[in-house]
């Protein structure tokens, strides 16, 4: 376990280095991985590198957000480096999340989502689902690479914060603190799959059985059996939007993941269902990569429509996962193939170059958690984190 002194001399070691060496593991695989590939990750490496900066508080954004995406690729390049909870990268990812803090609210435990420019802003009603997913995810992964007890106790409030303001007993979670109250499936994905990383950190069944209820209820009454995809509904259950790219694909994250630490067969079943309906409908056969939405035309087509590259590179790890978890290579390809049709925007990118990096990660290096171990649900107990243990990569 580091000590809070050598946690901060790290951190200082960090802040005053130049830029972050490619790690060892990284360099070794590249010899049998493809050039494009390699050279690919490099270059948003090189990105992320560059967009840190100690006077915003670390990978914080202009806007007052930080980058959970950022934080877990710096741990994983820091795991790869075989230095897990030393060295530079992981000095970086615990001064982000030390900085994150101070946008947990003392009172409630939960994240608003940024940092406000003024009291008038109203930051406590900014209290998202997928906010404080993606953040409960980012300090269990400080906890367990560091062993240092502050990350779970932080995750513990943020657990407690979203048990009591955004859990519906009947399985998923409220999109915010305040607003709409209806199950938006890309919200309930990536919380959920936070629901399970903190399960499977602790060994706690109970976590681990509400995210399973809950993406139940998420396909249960957002699967349009018709058209085969997650749709927004309203609080009366008529469609709400164009079915949309991020509701298929966080959820298709969160349902590999229970596949993968619970052992559903159906998880997996639903999770290529919504990968094939993603290379079905959102597929941009022209420019390469994925719509925002999928609107049919009359004739069953559909209708041209905005390529945002955050939803793409969140895609593009989707089908890379799901491609390390099957050994399938259609899903590795259809990574490939949505991470070249943004090849041009490279040198544009800044903090969101981190999804990008995450998903050439996981085809460089393909890993999947080792299953965890439950504890009995009556003596379960959330005070000490699982043993660190990933499967070896499947090389390629």
């Amino acid at each position: 376990m580091k000590t809070a002194r050598s946690l901060s001399l790290a951190v200082a070691v960090a802040l005053t280095t130049g830029a972050l060496a490619l790690p060892a593991a990284a360099k070794h695989r590249d010899d049998d991985a493809p050039r494009d590939d390699r050279d690919r990750l490099h270059r948003y490496i090189a990105r992320i590198d560059a967009a840190y900066d100690t006077s915003r508080g670390g990978w914080v954004g202009k806007d007052g957000r930080p980058s959970e995406s950022a934080v877990a690729l710096a741990f994983r390049l820091a795991r790869d480096a075989g230095a897990a909870g030393d060295g530079a990268w992981t000095a970086r990812a615990l001064a982000t999340v030390a900085w994150t803090a101070q946008l947990q609210d003392s009172m409630s435990g939960g994240f608003t989502d940024r940092r406000q420019r003024s009291t008038a802003e109203g930051g406590a009603f900014e209290m998202h689902a997928d906010v404080n997913g993606r953040r409960l995810e980012d300090l269990v992964i400080a906890w367990r690479t560091t062993g240092d007890d502050r990350w779970r106790r932080d995750a513990a409030r943020v657990v407690n914060y979203c048990d009591r303001v955004l859990l519906d007993g009947r399985g998923g979670f409220i999109t915010a603190q305040v607003g709409d109250r209806t199950l938006q499936p890309a919200a309930n994905g990536i919380a959920i799959h936070a629901w399970l990383a903190w399960a499977s950190a602790t060994g706690d069944p109970r976590p681990r059985d509400f995210a399973l209820r809950s993406l139940d209820r998420v396909w249960g009454t957002g699967m349009d059996e018709a058209l085969g995809v997650l749709i927004r509904r309203d609080d009366f259950g008529a469609v709400a939007a164009m079915p949309q790219l991020a509701d298929q694909i966080e959820t298709g994250r969160a349902l590999l993941f229970a596949a993968q630490a619970c052992g559903r067969a159906q998880d997996m079943v639903r999770a290529r269902a919504l990968a094939e309906v993603v290379l079905a409908k959102f597929a941009d056969t022209e420019r390469g990569g994925c719509f925002t939405q999928a609107s049919p035309r009359k004739d069953g087509t559909i209708r041209r429509a905005a390529r945002n590259p955050g939803e793409n590179a969140r895609a593009a790890l989707f089908f890379a996962e799901l491609g390390a978890a099957t050994g399938e290579a259609r899903w590795s390809d259809a990574a490939r193939r949505t991470i070249a049709a943004f090849d041009h925007d490279i040198e544009k990118t800044d903090l969101d170059a981190a999804d990008w990096a995450l998903a050439l990660e996981t085809l460089l290096a393909p890993e999947a958690p080792a299953p965890p171990v439950w504890q009995n649900a009556v003596n379960a107990t959330p005070h000490q984190p699982a043993v660190v243990k990933f499967m070896l990569p499947r090389r390629r």
